[in-house]
């Protein structure tokens, strides 16, 4: 509306959308408008109808041909004359190129797909480019003389290396605590030679061998008593007399039997001797087992 007492500057127009000016309508110079469109017109001086002002800007005039954008929005050309918006996603995913002419997308980076060259050992990778010799000792940062890598999960030695035994630190603990109060503080295993107790009947050359295992205060140990000809035990008399560990209180027993298996008694072990409960039959050698506490 005009002020009054002034004429109002009426420009050519159009309100159909899309309509343009015909240069034949248009004086040189001369502007027109699409009040629609919200574009303005004029005629140059080669009689061609330009556009001089939009309401949107197309990006063929250095616009952007968008009226609104969400946070997050990234612009890109879809055509080689327009340019459309990117919409953000998830945390998490970068921005993936499409190849040439083609549009960008957000996704996962693939290992296999996008990453190319070699991680080095400081940002957490082999420094290698395939699994070898190479990228073990890269990792471990020692050489592997005389090794040979392969594509399997293998190494192999091609010669005879010489492995160093490393040096070992302090036991941080010398038994172990079962329950409340139970302790197992030792274990051991040896041989023992039993010696000829009185109560034994040898006839020709007396040998023998022994074995023992101690777990904790419980001793188990076996015996095997020959005689060059023959060999037997008498009732209620030692059979040997140097049993590897001292028996305490406690219980104890054990079972002797001969070399033709036909005649057996029961033993138990008293200080460091054995005793035989009963005679047995004479052979060529007797064996015993003997279980006690020290």
């Amino acid at each position: 509306m005009a002020q009054t007492g002034f004429t109002p500057i009426q420009l050519y127009s159009s309100s159909t959308a899309t309509n343009v000016p015909l240069a034949a309508n248009l004086a040189t110079g001369e502007l027109a408008i699409n009040i629609t469109d919200g574009k303005l017109f004029y005629k140059d001086n080669a009689s061609a109808v330009q556009v001089i002002g939009w309401k949107t800007v197309p990006a063929t005039a250095g616009g952007t041909g968008q009226t609104s954008y969400a946070v997050g929005d990234l612009l890109y050309a879809n055509t080689t004359t327009t340019l459309a918006k990117l919409a953000d996603v998830a945390t998490g995913n970068a921005l993936i190129s499409g190849g040439v002419s083609t549009a960008p997308s957000w996704g996962k980076i693939g290992l296999t797909t996008h990453i190319s060259g070699v991680l080095p050992v400081a940002n957490g990778g082999t420094n290698a480019s395939s699994a070898s010799i190479t990228a073990f000792n890269n990792i471990t940062g020692y050489s592997a003389s005389g090794a040979t890598g392969t594509t399997t999960t293998n190494l192999v030695f091609s010669t005879s290396p010489t492995l160093v035994t490393p040096t070992l630190g302090a036991a941080l603990a010398t038994s172990i605590k079962f329950g409340s109060g139970s302790v197992l503080s030792s274990y051991e295993e040896g041989t023992w030679t039993p010696n000829q107790g009185s109560g034994l009947v040898v006839v020709g050359a007396f040998s023998s061998s022994g074995t023992y295992t101690k777990i904790g205060r419980v001793v188990t140990a076996t015996g095997i008593l020959f005689g060059a000809t023959s060999i037997a035990t008498t009732a209620t008399n030692i059979v040997t007399s140097n049993l590897p560990f001292t028996q305490a209180t406690g219980h104890s027993g054990g079972t002797l039997i001969n070399a033709a298996t036909t005649s057996t008694t029961i033993i138990y072990a008293d200080s460091t001797n054995v005793y035989a409960t009963s005679a047995t039959t004479a052979s060529t050698y007797i064996f015993f087992l003997v279980t006690y506490q020290v």
